[in-house]
């Protein structure tokens, strides 16, 4: 063994009353094997609940994980490379079992579930008072039981990324422009889609003629629409007629492209009273507020579309899978409310649920979710998805530069970072000074030498927070013939401008206060939008000389050099994940995200039918759009094998100064790579089984005993991560030969010591496996601080991964309880040491139980004793640093 000792484990002995101790640690060579290794029991931490709407998740294995442990009930799960087939006996019968199972558990506490589901997750939604929430929470056939929470949407490419001409991706890896994503169907989970944008237009569907073609839909003899996929077999989707505000939708507009479309609006109309709902909201698939109709463009919009916006044309531009056909999941609803997404839990499930059913090969998922949890119900139905072979796409969230933001940790999702991409979006801000201000604009007249002013001090009498120039905030007489400087934040940026143009202004400057996107929108008047500290010097020039005044106009006449590209967003989540003891490296991958140009809906644009949009929405659908071209011609490929080929053959972001940004908690493995992803050389593969036996390590019951149990570090992931490093740690992983050959490891990664056995991989030919482990020991590298660095494959291809470990002094289960019917006795925890010398322990917070016997009547609250109160004072001694 390397580095020497053995691992050495000081079992703790606790007695109530606790008598504090003082322990000398000895050195350690390795961590606990995972999560809570000390301790076996489920974690019955007590939940608060209320009365309210909820998700509840059954422990038994929804349709798509079933692999037949029940008697007489035969496996549903599909086999590697197929989809479930929900029109099978199996899975009629299992469904049938399940609901029964939902329904009965539900009947125990008075409860009738509202919906059902079986595919994605075998669970229900339902009222639930605070008690029967808390009654359900304890049944052993319940995983989880979560209110049903509300998100929000996270706000040409092509060329950038190597896709067009004849020695782009398309041509050179995926059978040319007409055949990328051939056979292929990427599933949207958004705000609809609007039927009359070009990017979605198709022809009628006839009905099947002969035998089925890969690729070409067909009309049933029910009428719905359908096609036979790459990987042989059938996609049935339905085109649904919508009703009230939305009954123009008549099930009729679904086309060549987009095969499929319904909605999930159930939460929406129960929560969200009419007069609260947007007016322009429709009760069907079509989208009101764009964000669907962006990514789904995004991701397999139809090719060689001009792109005209307000009267310029933007040039030709296409989806990432031209080829691939669409389909529409809506879940996500518009109201009056900014502060609400509108994008409901129980319809994530729903609609994942119906996507697994329908046959999708792909879903793009531009939708918020938490930071440290990989259980959540939506995140257990896309478990499933992938489980019956659908690759998952999921953006990272918009709430960066802060660390461990980053939202959706499950290793079976591919969790999208947004990057930059070279723009000549651009404007200048000319001072009378002489001084020059780049930024990012599309205005099609320029203004010149015009009195300026910064919104604060254009305020509106009464106005709140008028530096961000929201409507009614500024004064007309203050504004009108001039140019206002305006805070981003908050208000939509183009209402911003509104506001400017609404009370006489005549342009506006937009200024970041933090590093972040400029965003080059369609604004109702000459407008640039400067990013930090530029801006911040701007702004504090023109507030401290009104005298100054300034021209817009178009291009940069600075002189500076380009910016660099790509670079991560400085709006986009950042890692360290929280999940997991930061054993899960999150972001998986970076894709562009800044002023992507796509389809809009007219109906909330003024007529418009492309727009800017940033955001990790906008980066997510670019992933979804390769993953749509990987399995085009690789239908047989796990999600964990389409994730590997992306993060092992992806490139370097780069910094503001050009050079290489390696850091793994900004942009994952990189950005991703057109041309080498077809070619990854090795692969990293896992599947459901890995991933229920993951969540066991987690001390989750998945009602899954026969996977076993693996810790976060030891799931077969294309990356490493170890959020607590003590001494010596080992982790495995298996790579799988596409390029057969001889493959030796090279780690770059600094102050740390990492061993990779064995030396030398040799696959005399493809799918064969090898078995790895990876040592890795503290030498230099700072105390309680993230390393960073790669593990890379040299051989017939070049295949990386990037790591992330953060030594610590000493490592401690984080959660730990036991119970004495005496009050007395002990119980044990591991502590493994991360130092060569010894430390010193102790342990505070314990005390005896005290008990105090208190009878009091119902009645009003009051921080008093009396009849209905009781006040309980505690004694914290001087110089105590925990209570």
């Amino acid at each position: 063994m390397r580095g020497g000792g053995l691992r050495k484990v000081t079992a703790m002995a606790v007695g109530l009353p606790l008598l504090l101790t003082s322990l000398a640690m000895s050195s350690a060579t390795a961590a606990p094997a995972g999560q809570n290794t000390a301790i076996a029991a489920k974690n019955t931490a007590a939940k608060s609940f209320k009365d309210g709407r909820y998700i509840v998740v059954l422990a038994a294995q929804a349709a798509a994980a079933y692999e037949g442990e029940t008697p007489g009930l035969g496996a549903t799960k599909p086999q590697n490379g197929r989809k479930l087939d929900a029109g099978s006996p199996n899975y009629k019968a299992y469904d049938a079992h399940l609901r029964k199972a939902q329904r009965d558990v539900a009947a125990e506490q008075g409860v009738t579930p509202s919906k059902q589901f079986t595919a994605a997750l075998n669970g229900f939604t339902a009222e639930l008072t605070a008690t029967q929430a808390t009654e359900l929470s304890k049944d052993a056939r319940v995983l989880e039981v979560s209110p049903d929470v509300e998100n929000a949407p996270d706000y040409t490419t092509t060329d950038f990324l190597k896709l067009t001409g004849p020695q782009g991706a398309w041509a050179t890896q995926f059978g040319g422009e007409a055949n990328a994503g051939k056979g292929v169907v990427v599933g949207v989970i958004d705000s609809g889609f609007a039927p009359d944008n070009p990017f979605l237009q198709g022809e009628p569907v006839q009905p099947l003629g002969g035998k089925a073609q890969v690729g070409v839909p067909y009309r049933t003899t029910e009428g719905r629409i359908a096609m036979l996929k790459a990987d042989g077999t059938t996609f049935e989707g339905e085109c649904q007629t919508g009703v009230g505000t939305g009954a123009a939708f008549d099930g009729k507009l679904c086309n060549s492209k987009v095969i499929s479309a319904r909605y999930f609006a159930d939460s929406f109309l129960q929560y969200v009273a009419p007069e609260h709902r947007a007016p322009q909201e429709l009760i069907s698939p079509v989208d009101v507020g764009s964000h669907g109709t962006h990514t789904a463009t995004t991701a397999a919009g139809n090719a060689n579309i001009e792109q005209v916006l307000d009267g310029v044309s933007f040039g030709k531009s296409s989806g990432v899978a031209p080829a691939a056909k669409v389909s529409v999941y809506k879940i996500c609803w518009e109201d009056d409310n900014p502060a609400t997404g509108g994008c409901y839990s129980s319809a994530s499930v729903e609609a994942i649920d119906a996507a697994i059913k329908d046959g999708v090969d792909v879903l793009n998922y531009s939708i918020s979710g938490n930071t440290d949890s990989t259980t959540d119900p939506v995140a257990l139905a896309f478990l499933n998805a992938a489980a019956a072979g659908v690759f998952v796409s999921a953006s990272a969230g918009n709430s960066g530069p802060a660390a461990s933001t980053v939202n959706h940790a499950s290793p079976w999702l591919t969790t999208v970072a947004a990057s930059t991409f070279p723009s000549d979006l651009l404007g200048t801000v000319k001072v009378s000074d002489g001084t020059l201000y780049r930024g990012a604009s599309i205005m099609k007249t320029e203004l010149a030498d015009k009195p300026v002013i910064v919104a604060v001090e254009a305020a509106a009498a009464g106005a709140v927070n008028a530096n961000l120039c929201g409507p009614g905030t500024l004064d007309p007489a203050k504004v009108a013939g001039k140019v206002v400087v305006c805070d981003r934040g908050v208000v939509d940026r183009t209402a911003k401008s509104q506001e400017v143009q609404d009370k006489g202004g005549v342009g506006m400057i937009l200024v970041n206060l933090t590093n972040s996107s400029e965003d080059a929108d369609n604004h109702v008047l000459p407008t640039v939008h400067v990013n930090a500290p530029k801006s911040l010097e701007l702004k504090s020039k023109l507030a401290g000389n009104t005298a100054l005044t300034v021209s817009l106009v178009k291009g940069d006449l600075t002189g500076d050099p380009q910016a660099p590209a790509p670079q991560v967003a400085g709006f986009s989540s950042r890692g360290p994940s929280l999940a997991s003891g930061g054993d899960l490296l999150k972001p998986d991958i970076s894709a562009p995200g800044v002023n992507v140009l796509a389809g809009v809906s007219t109906i909330g644009n003024d007529g418009d039918q492309f727009g800017f949009m940033s955001g990790t929405s906008m980066a997510a659908p670019h992933i979804a759009g390769f993953g749509a071209l990987v399995l085009s011609k690789q239908p047989t490929w796990s999600p964990a094998m389409v994730k590997s080929a992306m993060m092992t053959t992806a490139y370097p972001l780069v910094k503001a100064d050009g050079t290489p940004n390696t850091d793994p908690f900004q942009g994952g493995a990189g950005h991703i790579d057109a041309l080498r992803v077809l070619d990854p050389g090795l692969l990293y593969d896992s599947g459901v089984k890995d991933w229920l036996a993951f969540l066991n390590g987690q001390g989750l019951d998945t009602g899954a005993p026969q996977a076993g149990s693996i810790a976060a570090r030891d799931l077969n992931l294309p990356s490493i991560a170890l959020g607590s490093l003590v001494g010596e740690v080992t982790v495995k992983r298996q790579l799988t030969a596409v390029v057969p050959g001889k493959y030796k490891p090279e780690v770059a990664m600094p102050g740390v010591d990492v061993h990779v056995e064995p030396q030398v991989l040799n696959f005399a030919k493809a799918g064969q496996t090898r078995d790895v482990t990876v040592t890795i020991r503290n030498v230099s590298a700072p105390v309680g601080e993230f390393t960073t660095g790669t593990l890379t494959w040299k051989g017939p291809r070049t295949v990386s991964s990037p790591i992330a470990v953060r030594p610590v002094d000493a490592q401690i289960v984080p959660s730990f309880s036991f119970s004495s019917a005496t009050g007395t006795g002990s119980g044990t925890m591991d502590l493994v040491s991360g130092s060569d010398a010894p430390i010193a322990v102790a342990m505070e917070g314990l005390a005896p139980v005290s008990r105090t016997a208190i009878s009091k009547t119902p009645g009003a609250y009051a921080a008093t004793n009396d009849a209905h109160n009781a006040l309980l004072r505690v004694t914290v001694p001087e110089g105590a640093t925990f209570a």
